[in-house]
């Protein structure tokens, strides 16, 4: 067994993967006794059956480490997903799970020591908080600590969205502590913005405090974390910032969100493409994971959840994510299709400390699937990337794909390189087809007009 990478910022609590198909979490002293506590008193239970905390168990068959007075067993999620890959949507409703949870302990005599957006996980379209040991015991008269980090993790990047129109994804990317509200979000709202919801209480005020703390010498900023605060006053916050969240809406704007509803494509031609889909997922045997790369809103990752436990549905537009999101919320479990926000040309890297607490995208688990549908051309012909390296990557990643060859003469490769000086002179059918050989076998090809031809590739 080894402490997993990521895990390393909680003093009593720390993840093990014992490669098994379970997560083992190892507890301090402290956290085990909240641990026992809320097993007896019921909490745990009850949220694990309302589908908001994942299900744990005390491992009897392993002992904890040195050091450690107890170890917590789970199962393993289908696919890890990070905040900078969700739609505006997840991020919402990872918000409002956190608040729920927070109100809940706060209820039963606990509470969430911190607010990490990282605490939640998504089994599909369904968020689930993960990190047992950021459950507390709660002290009287303390406010929520965790306040702070929740502006940043989750206020700070739904208002920008929601108020300025500005996708958060890149930004959670390059700050895994989230958006600073006072430092980064505080100086982008005007003084319209103080009328919006939310911005002159959770933005305006805590800058101006934020700043005067600053100016504070440690005394005085350790006589301000002993200022006490009844419970009914904490719960009554948490609540209110569970309406003004649930209140907040996306107004970034989507270029590929209405796609599925406007394409080239008539009901049959669309039929034929999702059955050759289907019978892929057949020759490549099913299994646990397939990627739809370019999904858009997810109308072949419904195929592809015919055959495969999981399927990670990836686009580069956040709206046309969130829309698949939106339509997933509340399906049956059995159909465990995850959407995120990726673009296949800067797909989420290894990051974090020692480059290592956050694992690139392919290393979350390989697909035995990838499906590459209407999107070659907007690689190669729009971003410049040489056939023969679209095709390392889907050989690269899965030992089975199925391409959608987009010829240069389609209306849609058309459009693409209206704007561009010069494209690769070799794009083009045959030399698909020679590149794709040369790495391992087309098992089914189908030409589904005179421009568009899918191929069912093995490597």
């Amino acid at each position: 067994m080894t402490y997993a990478r990521a895990s390393f910022r909680d003093p009593d609590a720390r993840v093990l993967d014992d490669r098994s198909g379970r997560i083992l979490r190892a507890l301090s002293a402290r956290a085990a006794a909240v641990d026992a506590e809320l097993r007896r008193d019921g909490l745990f239970d009850e949220l694990v059956r309302a589908g908001r905390l994942v299900e744990s168990r005390p491992c009897a068959d392993v002992a904890p480490p040195p050091g450690w007075a107890a170890l917590v067993e789970s199962p393993r999620l289908p696919f890890v997903s990070y905040p900078y890959e969700w739609s505006f949507g997840m991020l919402r409703d990872a918000a409002l799970l956190t608040l729920a949870l927070t109100a809940r302990a706060l209820e039963r005599g606990a509470m969430l020591k911190d607010a990490s957006a990282y605490n939640v996980l998504f089994h599909g379209a369904h968020p689930v908080f993960v990190d047992l040991g950021s459950f507390a015991r709660y002290e009287p008269g303390t406010p929520w600590l965790a306040y702070g980090q929740f502006g940043d993790h989750f206020l700070a990047p739904l208002f920008l969205e929601a108020y300025k129109g500005v996708p958060f994804q890149e930004f959670l990317r390059g700050s895994l502590e989230g958006i600073s509200v006072s430092e980064q979000l505080a100086p982008l709202l005007s003084g319209r913005d103080l009328l919006r919801a939310g911005v002159l209480t959770h933005v305006k005020l805590r800058a101006l405090l934020d700043a005067r703390t600053k100016r504070l010498d440690t005394g005085a900023r350790r006589e301000l974390r002993r200022a006490t605060l009844p419970k009914d006053a904490v719960l009554s916050n948490v609540r209110r910032l569970e309406r003004l969240v649930t209140r907040l809406a996306s107004r970034a704007s989507s270029t590929w969100a209405d796609y599925d509803a406007a394409n080239t494509y008539d009901a049959e031609t669309s039929a034929r493409k999702a059955r050759f889909v289907d019978a892929a997922a057949v020759r490549a045997g099913g299994g646990a994971l397939a990627w739809d790369v370019g999904a858009n809103t997810g109308r072949y990752s419904r195929v592809l959840a015919r055959h495969f436990r999981c399927v990670v549905a990836m686009d580069a537009d956040p709206g046309a994510v969130d829309r698949l999101y939106g339509a997933l919320r509340g399906a049956p479990e059995e159909r465990i299709i995850l959407p995120l926000v990726v673009d296949v040309m800067n797909p989420s890297p290894a990051q974090g400390w020692r480059g290592a607490e956050r694992e690139p995208l392919l290393a979350r688990g390989r697909p035995a699937l990838a499906t590459y549908l209407a999107l070659v051309h907007h690689v190669c012909l729009g971003r410049g990337v040489p056939l023969d390296e679209f095709l390392e990557l889907a050989r690269e990643t899965s030992r089975h794909a199925v391409v959608e060859f987009v010829a240069r003469e389609d209306p849609m490769s058309r459009s693409v390189l209206a704007t561009k000086v010069e494209a690769h002179a070799d794009y083009d059918l045959a030399t698909f087809r020679a590149l794709a050989a040369a790495r391992g076998r087309v098992l089914a090809e189908e030409a589904l007009s005179e421009t568009r031809t899918l191929f069912h590739l093995e490597f």
